[in-house]
């Protein structure tokens, strides 16, 4: 994938970190080549660890504000100055009605004009990347502006390769061995996130999937993903 400085690539995720396990090494590579990135987190990604009634207690937003600042420091690291948090619980994005969702998407999509847009994929037991999915999906059925924009799926190590059945699948790949060190800078921003190997979200566990998805394109290290749309 060529990317230029008329590069406008949005990514529309779930958590704070999802951006960077799942195309930090993309979001380094387009940056060195001068695009231009937005970010759009839909959840803030710590809830889920809560009880309902610990929910706004100071613990809870003791750990939302190591998540938040751990996001701007990754964003520091990637380079990029232009994202936005939201404020959906995390791992409750179903009490949130879809087409919200989807309203919510629509206006960032007509804000920023993307060319490529970037989000998960539906092959996760994370169910709000597959809400994130969802909403997507809908935001970007063809219209005048969004037929333009090519949409990729990413990969979330864990969640996307804990399912029992059917496995992501990936059929474009970037060459991400100049920026894995930087990727791996970005990723440690997010304390407490990383645990020992083999957990996939572990130094070497991210390291080993970099090498197992270049070792099926043919170079060092890659991340891969999903192409759902493009139109030439």
């Amino acid at each position: 994938m060529i990317f230029n400085s008329n590069s406008k690539i949005l990514l529309i995720l779930a958590h704070p970190d999802d951006e960077v396990l799942g195309a930090g090494g993309l979001l380094l590579k387009a940056k060195s080549s001068g695009a231009k990135i937005r970010i759009v987190w839909l959840g803030e990604g710590v809830s889920a660890r809560f009880n309902p009634n610990e929910l706004n207690t100071k613990t809870y937003n003791d750990a939302l504000l190591i998540r938040e600042n751990g996001a701007r420091n990754a964003m520091k690291v990637l380079g990029v100055n232009d994202f936005s948090f939201g404020n959906l619980y995390c791992l409750r994005f179903d009490q949130t009605p879809i087409l919200e969702i989807t309203k919510l998407i629509e206006k960032e999509i007509n804000n920023f004009k993307p060319d490529i847009l970037i989000t998960h994929n539906p092959i996760e037991v994370n169910a709000d990347h597959i809400i994130t999915f969802k909403a997507v999906e809908a935001a970007t059925r063809p219209n005048f502006l969004t037929k333009k924009i090519i949409i990729l799926g990413c990969e979330i190590p864990c969640s996307g390769r804990w399912v029992f059945e059917k496995k992501f699948e990936p059929n474009v790949y970037i060459d991400i061995k100049e920026f894995f060190d930087k990727k791996m800078l970005a990723w440690s921003q997010y304390k407490g996130e990383e645990k020992d190997f083999p957990f996939p979200r572990s130094e070497r566990g991210l390291k080993t999937l970099a090498r197992f998805r270049g070792m099926e394109c043919g170079v060092e290290m890659a991340e891969a993903f999903k192409l759902w749309r493009i139109v030439l």
